[in-house]
């Protein structure tokens, strides 16, 4: 009897210091994770991907045999993405505020996330005159202050140009596809160009009136929907 009470003493004794393990190594994770965040740059967000990597997988790489420690590994990357996009988010949405209280762009640009992305949606009579495809020197003033917040993160850029349902039939534009194409290639365009943005990171498209956020069934809500969507995709 004094045998067998002996072991289960011990037994008890190794769920005890499992359980107390167990909790220092959630604790260590916490502490690095909120480090981090206090630092953020490149660097330390690399770091804190390494140091969660050892310790949820019990090795420094994503090479090994088991799917267990590679979906592991994915999971707190895909998390880690998200709280950056987050901070990205906030930042942009800052720098708007701000420049549309110097600028005179009230409700004409907005922040937003959706399946995409992060969304910076931009109704065209902020950067563009009716029927028209240049960017107003306003539009390119916004762009500048815009891309610094950009340049933080390394996700493509979709750029996307939507129009209202009136049809358009111009000597320079033949269909609201010409004109939705078009706007987002300026757009691009000045990216590439003025900010020497790595074009193989960005992207034009055009989906004319066919992708509205609103019924087309009144001015304001046509207004709405004649927009430039600059996308910092997932």
């Amino acid at each position: 009897m004094r045998k067998k009470r002996t072991e289960e003493e011990h037994e008890n004794l190794e769920r005890w210091l499992i359980t107390y393990a167990d909790l220092i190594t959630l604790l260590l994770a916490f502490f690095i994770m909120m480090y981090t965040f206090s630092k953020q740059d490149t660097q330390r967000y690399q770091e804190l991907v390494g140091h969660l990597k050892t310790i949820f997988t019990g090795h420094s790489g994503i090479t090994g045999k088991g799917n267990g420690a590679s979906q592991s590994t994915t999971d707190i990357q895909s998390q880690l993405d998200m709280i950056k996009n987050g901070d990205v988010q906030k930042q942009l949405e800052d720098e708007i505020r701000r420049m549309m209280d110097g600028e005179g762009m009230q409700n004409n640009i907005s922040v937003l996330s959706d399946e995409r992305g992060i969304v910076i949606r931009i109704l065209d009579k902020a950067f563009f005159d009716e029927g028209r495809a240049d960017l107003k020197e306003r539009a390119r003033q916004a762009l500048d202050r815009i891309m610094p917040v950009m340049r933080k993160v390394d996700n493509h850029i979709r750029i996307e140009g939507h129009t209202d349902n009136v049809p358009i039939n111009t000597s320079e534009f033949k269909s609201n596809w010409e004109l939705s194409v078009r706007r987002a290639t300026e757009v691009v365009r000045y990216f590439v160009e003025k900010h020497d943005f790595p074009p193989q990171r960005i992207s034009a498209v055009g989906y004319a009136e066919y992708r509205p956020v609103m019924p087309n069934d009144s001015p304001d809500n046509r207004a709405m929907n004649r927009r430039i969507e600059i996308i910092l995709m997932n």
